[in-house]
């Protein structure tokens, strides 16, 4: 079983743990047991359901004689099958249930990690679509200025392992209506390091000053925060390791 099997298995699991027992849901647990990367997005997820059902949970009150009610009138009320319900009923009910699955769709969405998710893409960005630069140039001083004119990241700060190391140039993305300064760094044994920087304000869990090693895929990343910039710091060609030497 790989990750993405894991994954599509996991999104099942309740957080109650009424799972526990099934030997798919086992196999899928103790493949993020396995991969650190998987097991904080299962911890994420399950979080998130917790939510949401505690959400769901505190927004239905019944009234509070809804029971002596019911119990007074004693009346039996069968389900009228769907295939018999008129035509209007119908469509109400699936406009309704579609609009619980966009609920949660959006919901989901907006509670999973946003750092986690913005490193991830601009790692497979840079280790594998880069296909162009902005701007070719091996002076660093000169990509500053560029940047500063395009009102981007001209006063960002290098890491002491790249500060002073020849530039390859640098490109202007953009990453959910947020500009993403990338400039590219010729490192020893013609490695390349890739040095995206972007607002801090981009995210709600923005990583510490601390620099946090991730692997993903067959990209190595390094991320930090600092002066209200968030970094990352990609290479296809050199290990964390060697990052580490970078920072």
């Amino acid at each position: 079983m790989n990750n993405e099997e894991a994954k599509l298995i996991l999104q099942a699991y309740r957080p109650g743990g009424q799972d526990a027992n099934d030997p798919r849901f086992r196999e899928a647990q103790e493949q993020a047991q396995r991969d650190p990367e998987l097991a904080r997005w299962f911890a994420n997820e399950q979080a998130l359901d917790s939510r949401i059902s505690t959400k769901v949970k505190a927004s239905i009150t019944p009234p509070a004689h809804l029971r002596s009610q019911l119990l007074a009138q004693r009346k039996l009320i069968r389900p009228v099958a769907w295939w018999k319900m008129p035509a209007w009923q119908l469509a109400v009910a699936a406009c309704l249930a579609m609009l619980v699955t966009i609920g949660v769709l959006w919901f989901k969405s907006a509670g999973e990690t946003q750092f986690a998710a913005y490193r991830n893409e601009m790692a497979d960005f840079a280790g594998h679509k880069l296909d162009r630069l902005d701007l070719m140039s091996r002076d660093v001083p000169e990509l500053r200025r560029w940047l500063a004119q395009k009102e981007s990241h001209g006063d960002l700060v290098l890491p002491a392992g790249l500060d002073g190391r020849p530039s390859l140039g640098c490109r202007l993305l953009d990453w959910k209506g947020h500009k993403v300064s990338l400039v590219c760094f010729e490192l020893e044994n013609k490695q390349i390091a890739h040095l995206l920087v972007v607002d801090s304000s981009a995210f709600k869990d923005t990583p510490t000053e601390s620099p946090v090693f991730n692997q993903v895929g067959n990209v190595a990343t390094a991320s930090w925060s600092r002066g209200g910039k968030t970094y990352v710091v990609a290479s296809k060609e050199a290990s964390q390791t060697d990052l580490m030497k970078l920072l």
